[in-house]
């Protein structure tokens, strides 16, 4: 086989950010009463995204973001003043109880697993939360090593997160595929650390970033594909 190990992202790759997001969101806005319209959601979605780029970015930190989101949005939109952090717990609660696969996505782990791929994940966020989502899930034990930014205190596309998976893994990055959603968090951090990724593009965004990872799918039976010809680029 070209590679043994295939890193996964969570959020948008394994488990459907979208209807996660829209499940914590509403049921925040019920539990306090908010109005809550289709163009207020979309734009928390977008404040929401910018924060994370942010992050990315190291232009603000975790603690930052966490305080910020809710205590500035619902300020500037509703005109209600919250403590940002309190909120912001109680949206990860609801947050972290949505855990809906993607579809294709259990048939690939069964799929590379039976190959002998060793499965792993490298992700955003709370530790504890995406365990608990993936072991609710149904697919925590699949994975050979979990690695969640808020244990390594960097986040990706740092090089700090991936010097600290690399060190807990049981396959150096020639060896490892990244298979993510995220152009900037998941490709970028792959490229930039020298090791070969495929854009999950189920979304069809654009490439704003101009990079070029080694395949771009749309769908888990591409990627199955793709294995089942182990990576080769057709001729």
């Amino acid at each position: 086989m070209k590679y043994r190990q295939i890193i996964l992202d969570v959020d948008d790759t394994l488990i459907d950010a979208n209807k996660t997001e829209d499940y914590a969101v509403h049921r925040l806005f019920n539990h306090h009463h908010w109005r809550l319209t289709p163009e207020l959601q979309k734009q928390y979605h977008t404040w929401n995204q910018g924060l994370w780029r942010q992050l990315e970015q190291g232009r603000i930190g975790y603690e930052e973001l966490s305080q910020c989101t809710w205590h500035d949005f619902l300020k500037a939109r509703l005109g209600v003043n919250v403590d940002g952090l309190s909120i912001m717990q109680e949206y990860r609660s609801y947050f972290g109880q949505c855990h809906q696969l993607l579809p294709g996505a259990r048939d690939f782990m069964r799929y590379a697993k039976r190959q002998g791929y060793s499965l792993t994940v490298l992700s955003n966020g709370e530790t504890a939360m995406q365990h608990r989502r993936l072991r609710d899930a149904g697919v925590e034990d699949e994975f050979d090593l979990i690695v969640v930014s808020e244990e390594t205190h960097f986040q990706k596309p740092e090089a700090g997160i991936f010097d600290y998976f690399f060190k807990h893994a049981k396959f150096g990055s020639k060896e490892t595929l990244f298979f993510g959603d995220g152009l900037k968090s998941d490709i970028l951090g792959a490229v930039d650390y020298g090791f070969d990724s495929i854009w999950y593009n189920h979304r069809h965004r654009k490439n704003t970033l101009h990079l070029h990872p080694l395949f771009e799918v749309d769908t888990y039976e591409a990627l199955i594909k793709l294995m089942q010809h182990d990576f080769k680029p057709k001729m």
